[in-house]
């Protein structure tokens, strides 16, 4: 492999290894709002923390998307014939 293509694909496992992360963060959020939500004893809290609970799910599924056009490009990069 090129030392470009290496260089590229060091910084997209980089960029992966960093979405992971922040899956697992936004997911934890998410649980957190949701345990907050079924404590939450007015409306107005339970509906504060929905709207949280359910910001974080879609910051997670936004992630996981982007994590999976990461992942395509680095199987594209591993993959590419070397000149």
């Amino acid at each position: 492999m090129a030392e470009d293509a290496e260089r590229r694909l060091a910084e997209l496992n980089a960029v992966a290894e960093l979405m992971t992360l922040a899956i697992a963060r936004e997911k934890a959020s998410a649980d957190y709002y949701e345990r907050a939500f079924h404590k939450a004893t007015t409306e107005a809290a339970k509906k504060a923390f929905s709207l949280l609970m359910e910001q974080e799910r879609e910051h997670g599924s936004i992630m996981r998307s982007e994590l999976a056009v990461i992942r395509r490009e680095i199987e594209r990069t591993r993959t590419k014939p070397r000149k």
